[in-house]
């Protein structure tokens, strides 16, 4: 079977799904490709009538001003709450407030040097000889945490971009409580069928290119023998660990002639290890108002996030500002490393250890409480091979390179070809509309 596309791209995540739709405005024929049987990528939204609220398997915060995301939310009538900023630190089977961590962190960061050469964040931390206990555990646990990246191989100088405006505002994490999916879904609703043609469960095994050419080889799942589309261009949203996998390995796929020219751009990629764990419970008992003055103090409030740096599982977030019996914990960076190659149950076993250490509350009437349990290991994942990416040292204009189209005719997308927003959903959105655009310049 064969067929001709003006561009095929490889992958209906948040980049693929938006170049597909710039590229069919603009009266395109496209070609949409998806391994999966859904699409979203590592957006990951579940609809289950037994719990409260859209379940976030994968991304689940906007964070901050992230533009691309919410032009779409607007455009979509989505509603988007933002999330309160409290943050409380677990020692001694206390909470104890943090405060408004991401404009500190922001300034300390103001203080990395953007010349001379780059370092690891970690030496520079090691540098800053006056800061408190706190600032340098708080800088450490959202390194760790929130960029899931071990602090002696994260560029430092990457981190400079985050912290660039240290105004509350645009440090702020909101939530779209219909779910994130409702992002991905109006970018499909979107989709002319005149113009673009969709197709799941269909892995691509191969890319043959040359200048002003593609030849695009799939197997799709639900039929046998291998299918042929050509197209003047394709545009690749690939994870990382993707595209740095062997062609062989699961999930991977070759390109002739390989793609050399990229291969040490993707060395200075880390791919950020995460586990997270979701649990459901009969009744949200930690925001009773007698166990958080047991934690909090009588005039202490509920915190929407708590941090303890010697748990498997070092934070958790409630659902709130919506009221739901729902706790995430997450390992980023090193905490997850410490779990990689355990079963789920062993990891469930250690999230709900890390839980009861947290709230103070014994693993007996933990598990009594305890209703449903979910979780995704995107590590182990074959289509994409980790959560999101980090920058190695040296690696700052790693993603501008990564984006940098190959003759006119492979174009590259995805969270890790954003400079600023590396990591992130509106990242990716902003990536497919950009190589939409250079698409249409080239062939204008």
């Amino acid at each position: 079977m064969s067929r001709h596309f003006d561009v095929v791209v490889i992958g209906a995540g948040a980049a693929g799904l938006a170049a597909a739709h710039a590229l069919g405005k603009a009266d395109r024929r496209v070609l949409v490709l998806e391994s999966r049987e859904r699409i979203g990528g590592r957006v990951h939204t579940v609809h289950d009538p037994q719990w409260p609220m859209p379940l976030e398997l994968g991304a689940e915060f906007i964070h901050g001003d992230a533009p691309a995301t919410r032009r779409i939310a607007r455009a979509a009538g989505l509603a988007v709450i933002e999330l309160p900023e409290r943050h409380a630190l677990v020692h001694g089977g206390r909470w104890r407030p943090i405060g408004d961590q991401w404009s500190r962190f922001a300034r300390l960061c103001q203080k990395i040097p953007v010349h001379g050469p780059d370092r690891p964040f970690g030496a520079f931390l090691a540098s800053r000889r006056g800061l408190s206990p706190q600032l340098r555990f708080l800088a450490r646990m959202l390194v760790e945490g929130y960029h899931a990246a071990p602090l002696d191989d994260v560029s430092a100088r990457s981190l400079v971009a985050d912290a660039s405006d240290a105004e509350p505002r645009h440090n702020r994490q909101y939530r779209l409580p219909g779910g994130y999916d409702g992002i991905l879904s109006w970018l499909r609703s979107g989709l002319d069928p005149a113009r673009v043609t969709l197709r799941l469960s269909t892995p691509v095994r191969g890319v043959k290119w040359s200048r002003g050419g593609v030849a695009v080889q799939c197997r799709p799942r639900a039929a046998s023998g291998l299918h042929l589309f050509h197209a003047k261009a394709a545009v690749v949203t690939l994870p990382v660990g993707v595209l740095r996998a062997h062609p062989d390995a699961p999930g991977a796929l070759w390109f002739d002639p390989p793609l050399h020219a990229k291969t040490r751009i993707l060395d200075l990629f880390g791919e950020a290890s995460v586990q997270r764990v979701v649990l459901r419970f009969r009744e949200a008992f930690w925001t009773e108002a007698n166990f958080v003055a047991a934690r909090a103090g009588r005039n202490g409030a509920d915190p929407a996030f708590l941090h303890d740096a010697n748990a498997a599982f070092p934070t958790w977030w409630t659902s709130a500002p919506v009221q739901a019996p729902v706790l995430t914990g997450w390992a980023g960076g090193p905490a997850a490393q410490r779990l990689e190659g355990l079963s789920q149950t062993s990891i469930l076993e250690r999230a709900l250890d890390a839980l009861g250490r947290v709230l103070s509350v014994r693993r007996p009437a933990l598990d009594d409480a305890l209703d449903g349990t979910a979780s995704h290991d995107w590590h182990s994942d074959p289509w994409t091979r980790g959560a999101y990416t980090y920058l190695k040292v040296g690696g700052s204009d790693a993603p501008a390179r990564l984006a940098r189209p190959l003759s006119g005719t492979l174009f590259f997308a995805g969270e890790s070809t954003s400079s600023d927003e590396t990591g992130t959903v509106s990242g990716a959105l902003a990536s497919g509309a950009r190589a939409a655009r250079e698409i249409l310049r080239t062939f204008s």
